[in-house]
């Protein structure tokens, strides 16, 4: 229950952040933009709609859930505010995933408010979601556990550095991620046994952040079974709940003075 008080407070708390809306305002208007974008370009527009607004919530939600994951923890400790909480009768434990669950929650809403542009968008320009539908939604579920990652490492490294290193750690682990991802499958076929080895590892250290990417298939309309969506949503939230507990392992062990 106190973990969900704090989840709560924290959800009401980034719905007063000027960043949160200035991101999610910017990305929807993009998203409404790509209709006009796409009148100006050559191919198929519908495609054209759907790369952009995935890929505008893609982005957006990603910056939403780095600044705001580590806003949300690095404020507290700063402000010591933090200390009037846990002088209660609440762990760590409970404060760090309050913060984490109540950015998960916000997360979700963006990401839902973004889905319902693009959706509009394609209903407008088509009349119809008939074919594209089931991939939006599955896009969408899996980048949800993208993004459940993304403020994971957020909230980790802000449990234990300044604001601007947790933004560039957590910025270097996602750039990381999506690339380890695009050039895995070269390196598993690679002569080298190191490079098989290498990647090995990085399979464990780093989270495959294009195995989550299904953008893809709502540009070109490719079914997605939901067997495929299920392992993939389960894999990524799956890591974002090991970083999670990380993030609260960190902050047990932290010298609050």
């Amino acid at each position: 229950m106190k973990t969900l008080a704090i989840a709560s407070n924290t959800f009401r708390e980034s719905l007063r952040e000027r960043l949160l809306y200035n991101l999610v305002v910017f990305a929807v208007v993009l998203i409404v933009g790509s209709l006009g974008i796409s009148l100006l370009t050559l191919g198929d527009q519908t495609r054209i709609v759907a790369d952009i607004g995935t890929g505008s919530a893609q982005i957006f939600g990603t910056l939403i859930a780095v600044f705001l994951g580590v806003a949300l923890v690095s404020r507290e400790l700063d402000r010591r505010t933090s200390y009037a909480v846990l002088a209660r009768p609440v762990s760590r434990t409970s404060f760090v995933l309050g913060k984490y669950l109540g950015l998960l929650v916000t997360l979700a809403v963006n990401l839902a408010l973004m889905a319902m542009a693009t959706s509009a968008v394609l209903l407008f320009q088509r009349g119809t979601l008939s074919g594209l539908g089931g991939a939006l939604a599955a896009a969408h579920v899996v980048m949800f556990a993208q993004l459940a990652i993304c403020a994971a490492f957020a909230v980790l490294f802000a449990c234990y550095s300044t604001p601007t290193l947790a933004i560039i750690f957590t910025l270097s682990i996602v750039a990381a991620g999506h690339v380890f991802g695009e050039v895995r499958g070269f390196w598993l076929r690679a002569p080298n046994l190191g490079m098989k080895e290498l990647v090995r590892v990085l399979d464990v250290v780093l989270p495959n952040l294009a195995l989550l990417d299904l953008k893809a298939a709502v540009t070109y309309g490719d079914a997605v079974s939901p067997g495929a969506v299920l392992l993939r949503t389960a894999y990524g939230l799956g890591y974002a709940g090991v970083v999670a507990a990380l993030a609260c392992l960190v902050f047990r062990k932290k010298d609050l003075r």
